[in-house]
């Protein structure tokens, strides 16, 4: 009889959130095909989380590979250290990345897999997240990139795909593997969690990689649970001033220089919405740590402008015509102007 090894690695990293990663498991046991193994981390959470995680895996011994870490690496420095291991030790074909605050279909996998076309170079996956409390409703399709340098969730097909979200994103070992020998990284450390899915997505772009969309691989998501809710400082200053770091690291000079004004705009609206609502203390940390990490992001984007293999056409492309996703500016606006 022949021996089917798995082809598919799962990756997966728990933070204070035992409860939700068991679920998530949970609906990945009752996925029947492809194979595939899966590898638990867990990012510092303290000794009863790793035990209870540690408990499940060795019910699953054959599917769960259970590494706990001494402490909390992000989302980027954990995804790192588990990618680290599996390319060491290990043979797969693709790597799925899922969030642990998600519940999946049982048919998500085989419909990811379906759409790499490695001839192609289409060697990343997005997946149709919906939100887990609100099943109906859309949590993202991808990610959309918009003129103003800002990445937000893609809510409509019309919409250009960037990449995957982090949340729930198929690559190619092959992909990972080119990115990794081009610039020295698969996740950016220094980014430690929020806007790492982008910049890999760009880095990925620009060595001629594309995405596909999975319209029918269902994924449910919570969100924002580990980090306090979207609305969190921890959010808002990851969020912005790794999104600040992806323009000088990635994004070619004719596109900064080209929409300059619409990136300029839109950092003035952060500054007046958050000022309007008393957070001066994050806002200035956020921006005086962005134009700190400066030196850092530019050594890092000399390895990234040396293999560009794309034109500027196919990088206009990839980004939203639209100024930045609507319904966020008119809720913004909504908060700033209708506040009673």
């Amino acid at each position: 009889m022949t021996i089917i090894e798995p082809k598919v690695a799962i990756l997966i990293v728990n933070f204070r959130r035992a409860f939700d990663t068991i679920e998530c498991l949970d609906s990945l046991l009752h996925v029947a095909e492809p194979s595939f193994d899966i590898f638990l981390a867990d990012n510092g959470s303290g000794i009863n989380e790793v035990a209870q995680l540690s408990s499940y895996a060795a019910s699953h011994i054959k599917r769960i590979y259970m590494i706990p870490f001494p402490e909390n690496y992000g989302f980027s420095g954990a995804h790192n250290r588990l990618l680290e291991k599996i390319f060491q030790n290990y043979s797969y074909e693709f790597i799925l990345l899922l969030n642990n605050d998600t519940v999946v279909k049982p048919d998500f996998l085989n419909k990811m897999l379906i759409k790499i076309d490695k001839k192609n170079n289409i060697e990343m996956v997005a997946a149709r997240m919906m939100k887990y409390h609100q099943p109906t409703l859309v949590d993202n399709l991808g990610i959309t990139f918009y003129k103003c340098g800002l990445a937000s969730n893609r809510k409509s097909l019309d919409d250009p795909l960037l990449g995957p979200c982090g949340g729930c994103a198929l690559y190619t070992t092959n992909l990972l593997s080119q990115i990794y020998q081009s610039t020295g990284e698969y996740f950016d450390d220094y980014f430690f969690c929020y806007a790492e899915d982008t910049d890999l997505a760009w880095r990925a772009t620009l060595l001629g990689y594309h995405s596909a969309y999975a319209d029918d691989a269902v994924i449910f998501h919570k969100g924002s649970i580990s980090s306090g809710g979207p609305n969190s400082d921890f959010v808002l200053y990851y969020g912005i001033r790794n999104s600040l770091f992806v323009l000088v690291k990635n994004i070619p000079i004719y596109f900064l220089l080209k929409n300059s004004i619409w990136i300029v705009m839109v950092h003035c609206a952060i500054l007046l919405r958050y000022i309007m609502k008393r957070k001066f203390t994050i806002i200035w940390y956020l921006y005086r740590d962005f134009f700190l990490g400066i030196p850092t992001m530019k050594r890092k984007r000399s390895h990234t402008m040396e293999n560009i293999r794309i034109t500027p056409n196919q990088v206009s492309s990839r980004v939203s015509n639209n100024f930045y996703d609507r319904t966020y500016l008119r809720n913004a606006l909504k908060e700033l102007f209708l506040k009673k």
